[in-house]
């Protein structure tokens, strides 16, 4: 009965089925590994472009982000969120980790949004005349340290802009006076 089932058509039908499906199987992986290979080197070589050719704006505040975080962090990058919306994101130091503005401390954000503005301000005065940057208790979300840094950033961008810091804590003068010593100038009202 065996020999007779195993020599019908139906078996040869079944066996020829079996030969083509593997066949559609491998040559779907194929294609599969195909795309995906070059889906990873699309990848790649967009995020090659896309840093070669950042917004000098970008990479300005990612430079005075670093400085007033103390290192904390290198820089900033450009990401998308799950909506595929573009976002800007701190890159932590040593691990190259990135923290999108909701994952920020609040005195982190303040520091992220002060490296922009400064930025901006150094951008505008390369371009037309100068404008002083006036702050009136910028610092106010910040620790000791963190004002240390942000004082040395306001120091640093001294050369193309005048910036002018208002103050009700004495203890910003003072940070001011040990951090930046002669370049400085306190005035008490």
């Amino acid at each position: 009965e065996r020999s007779r089932l195993e020599g019908g058509t139906g078996a040869e039908g079944a066996a020829a089925r079996k030969a083509a499906a593997e066949v559609e199987i491998r040559e779907a992986a194929r294609r599969y590994a195909v795309l995906k290979l070059g889906s990873l080197l699309l990848d790649a070589a967009i995020d090659r472009h896309r840093a070669g050719r950042q917004d000098p704006l970008l990479v300005r505040a990612g430079a005075l982000f670093a400085g007033l975080t103390g290192g904390a962090f290198s820089g900033l990058d450009q990401g998308f969120d799950e909506r595929d919306q573009a976002v800007i994101q701190g890159v932590r130091a040593g691990s190259g980790r990135t923290l999108g503005q909701t994952e920020m401390s609040e005195g982190t954000r303040d520091q992220l949004f002060l490296a922009f503005r400064l930025a901006y301000l150094e951008d505008f005065a390369r371009r037309a005349e100068p404008a002083p940057f006036v702050g009136d208790d910028v610092f106010a979300s910040f620790d000791d340290e963190r004002t240390g840094h942000g004082l040395e950033a306001l120091a640093a961008i001294g050369g193309a802009v005048q910036p002018i810091l208002f103050t009700h804590h004495e203890s910003v003068a003072r940070i001011a006076e040990a951090r930046l010593g002669d370049g400085v100038d306190v005035i008490t009202l």
